[in-house]
């Protein structure tokens, strides 16, 4: 019992607040389409599935973060249903990498972060809610603090994900082809 109780101190001091998902309960309880994987579902304009999508082509597509960890927080997917980096070819990674560079200008332009949180969870114990190699870009913010800070103690505040679509959509096709330019 004294185990338990020093325990539930020492997490109510590390997370005194709570890092905020708009809307992600029902999907953390296990309520999700009911569609073999929900990335390929967006790929495939499936109605089942909430999309959020930016850009498509053979390669890869880019959609928002249906629950973001602030605006302008993005994925990037390749078409191909993969569960492992490696499992990718040189071309793809490599296509990856240079929509991820491009995509930051593009937020940085629109949006002005300060910074940015790039990354990706592969496997079940990573983190990865989604068993398909996806891209997270997370732009940070001046007013608020980092990521570990984050995790420990503030509130994120959501913007209006239809808003930063408007935003970002329209100018996405420059940059992506920034990236076919250099083949």
């Amino acid at each position: 019992m004294e185990k338990d109780q020093k325990r539930n101190t020492h997490s109510e001091i590390l997370f005194r607040d709570n890092l905020h998902a708009v809307g992600k309960i029902d999907f953390v309880k296990g309520k999700k389409p009911d569609v073999d994987c929900i990335l390929c579902a967006i790929r495939e304009n499936d109605p089942r599935v909430t999309s959020l999508l930016l850009y498509q082509d053979e390669n890869f597509f880019v959609c928002l973060n249906l629950y973001p960890y602030n605006p302008g927080h993005l994925m990037i997917i390749p078409a191909k249903h993969v569960e492992r980096f490696e499992d990718l070819t040189q071309r793809e990674r490599t296509l990856l990498f240079e929509a991820t560079i491009q995509l930051k200008k593009l937020i940085r332009k629109k949006m002005s972060p300060t910074g940015f949180n790039v990354g990706y969870n592969e496997g079940q114990y990573s983190g990865a809610s989604i068993q398909h190699v996806h891209i997270h870009v997370v732009p940070r913010y001046r007013n608020e603090l980092g990521f570990i800070d984050i995790i420990s103690q503030t509130k994120i505040i959501i913007q209006n994900s239809s808003k930063v679509l408007g935003l970002l959509k329209p100018e996405i096709n420059k940059y992506i082809k920034k990236i076919y330019a250099k083949k």
